[in-house]
């Protein structure tokens, strides 16, 4: 039997083409398979097991098609392929408007693409294991574009083996730092695929709970009861959460917490840490919560507490000497939040103590999705002659998040999305003192079998003390 390996879910709704169903294969499945501008891709229609399938590699004894793979320019510059046809010999798989899942399979020396009618059922989903790599296989649900997950993984103790994500250009992102993950770029309601996991990681939309947001509470758009589906089928030991303070005090919280209750009996309360008193010049006020399989589990973990005495950096450790780096004048600005303030704009009476900043701050405000807006709650670099202020660089922000250096962001990926990413990012310090804590009680569980034992200590002055573990 040939080896395979899943490294992309796409679910989508199918088009048309001149009266007929439409395999409109944009840039990220085709470059996930490999399939280059130019080249020859063999389609093979199965009627019986009602599956598209294309590869790079003709079809032994099949009935095949043949398409050639195009190309288009996008916004950054960048040639990406994609695949654009219309047959109808489709007609029999697929359906104008119906919704398909895509997969694509890695092979020892080609890929294939298969197309086929979603199946979903609300009571189950399909399962499948992950690599060989055994260390702490982690699943991301609500990835965004990776940062998250990159944090865990920095602790060495990890393996992502899944990221769902509905975003393209961040599944773009993820497939380009976890490539041996399956990457599930599909709106989490649809995903029927699960990959088993020992801890999950999950970041779900804070829009409609944060301050900047619609405050609906996710009354009108509940992810809880999908993620909770999720979550029971991959069966983790241990779930992290990670969001804004509100939204652990709204009904979609509460709903999954119950939804999961019989399968994660033990919960922590949420606690709120601020990613500065760890260490970061950078606010992030954040809750987190953790869910357990087990008694065992919740009764050996730790919150991570910030350290007592933090040397905290100057935001001169942080800055690029840029030559082409685009001032501003700071009159203007003033100007245009005066005017706001006659028209009672209600962000006219923010504070604007730690708006601009020279590179001596050691606080600077949490930075948000829209960090690119001109808005009082905002950070921005201030010049020596204090006359001029501009953006924090990508490579500013990345370090100021802790993002490691082997982290790439897409080159498809315009400028203004990867700032939006960063925004919508966490503050690596904290991910990574949660990480290891959760490695830590999951080691002691397989580590060390049997009791609870205590350690006898002799000091320097005969003194003789026993501390149970």
């Amino acid at each position: 039997m040939v080896k395979s390996h899943i490294v992309l879910q796409k679910i989508y709704s199918i088009s048309q083409k001149a009266g007929q169903p439409r395999l409109f294969i944009q840039n990220l499945p085709c470059e996930c398979a490999s399939f280059a501008p130019g080249e020859e891709i063999y389609i093979w229609v199965d009627e019986q097991e009602k599956q598209i399938h294309l590869q790079n590699k003709p079809f032994e004894g099949r009935d095949e098609e043949r398409v050639h793979v195009s190309s288009r320019t996008n916004a950054t510059g960048i040639r990406r392929p994609l695949i654009d046809t219309a047959k109808r010999t489709f007609q029999s798989i697929i359906a104008i408007e119906d919704k398909v899942e895509l997969l694509v399979y890695r092979f020892e020396d080609f890929s294939r693409i298969t197309i086929s009618p979603l199946k979903f059922k609300f009571d189950s989903m399909e399962v499948t294991s992950s690599l060989k790599d055994q260390r702490i296989r982690l699943l991301s649900i609500s990835a965004g574009a990776g940062i998250g997950t990159s944090h865990f993984k920095d602790t060495g103790y990890y393996t992502p083996v899944q990221e769902i994500e509905l975003e393209e250009d961040s599944a773009d992102t993820l497939h380009q730092n976890f490539p041996n993950s399956l990457v599930s770029n599909c709106d989490i309601r649809d995903c029927n695929l699960a990959v088993q996991s020992d801890v999950a990681l999950v970041t779900l939309p804070c829009n409609n709970h944060s301050s900047l947001g619609s405050r609906t509470e996710d009354m009108f758009d509940n992810l809880g009861i999908a993620a909770a589906k999720i979550l029971i089928h991959s069966k983790p030991q241990i779930i992290f959460f990670e969001n804004v303070p509100s939204y652990f005090n709204s009904r979609s919280f509460t709903d999954l917490k119950d939804l999961l209750s019989t399968d994660f009996p033990c919960w922590t309360k949420p606690i709120n840490l601020e990613s500065y008193d760890f260490g970061s010049i950078a606010k992030r006020d954040r809750s987190y919560v953790v869910a357990f399989k087990d008694e065992d589990l919740m009764m050996q973990f730790r919150f991570p507490s910030p350290p007592k005495k933090v040397k905290r950096p100057k935001l001169k450790s942080f800055l690029e000497k840029v030559e082409d780096q685009v001032w501003k004048p700071i009159d203007l600005w003033n100007a245009s939040f005066k005017a706001k303030k006659e028209k009672n704009n209600a962000w006219a009476d923010r504070s604007t103590e730690l708006t601009f900043v020279d590179e001596e701050a050691t606080l600077i405000q949490c930075v948000p999705k829209r960090y690119r807006s001109q808005s009082a709650s905002n950070s921005y670099v201030l010049s020596t002659d204090k006359k001029s202020w501009r953006f924090l660089t990508v490579n500013e922000l990345r370090k100021i998040f802790s993002i490691s250096s082997w982290f790439k962001f897409s080159k498809s990926t315009p400028l203004l999305r990867v700032y939006e990413q960063i925004g919508q990012s966490a503050c690596g310090l904290v991910f990574r003192a949660f990480a290891n804590e959760i490695a830590r009680i999951l080691s002691k569980s397989t580590l060390r079998k049997g009791p609870d034992k205590s350690i006898m200590e002799i000091d320097q002055y005969g003194q003789l003390t026993m501390t149970l573990f």
